[in-house]
């Protein structure tokens, strides 16, 4: 497992790291996103304020400058750096939820990035989530 900063197991924390994650994952934050988040209620839901969501951001960019290293290059969707930041989140409908919220983000600017696409299927892969199955209750 790779180094990153950690954080309980189903923390808010992790859960806003996986959300940095794939916001950070197209190079950039848009403002739309940060609307979507606030719109979907993410940080009320989480029990945090937007101020310890820009936390968790920037100690996920802090974590991903280390894992880069002196790389020229960083590969935003690198399946093991991926993996890295999927593995505290554990909880069945912690899952769910996020991979719902995620899709939702993505869409919220208009278009699902390349490396969003890539990302949102290493998602759904590894918690073995059915896209479908995201539209029904849990």
């Amino acid at each position: 497992m790779l180094e990153v900063t950690p954080y309980a197991d189903n923390s808010a924390e992790a859960m806003l790291r996986v959300i940095a994650l794939f916001i950070i994952s197209d190079g950039e934050v848009k403002d739309e996103e940060l609307k979507t988040l606030d719109d979907l209620g993410t940080f009320r839901r989480f029990g945090v304020d937007r101020e310890r969501f820009a936390q968790v951001l920037d100690a996920y960019c802090d974590d991903l400058i280390l894992h880069a290293g002196t790389a020229r290059f960083v590969g935003l969707a690198d399946p093991d750096w991926v993996d890295t930041i999927l593995a505290p989140v554990t909880h069945r409908a912690a899952q769910r939820t996020l991979a719902r919220m995620l899709l939702l983000l993505a869409r919220s600017d208009g278009s699902f990035a390349d490396a969003e696409l890539v990302i949102y299927r290493q998602i759904l892969d590894r918690w073995q989530i059915d896209v479908d199955s995201l539209a029904m209750a849990d």
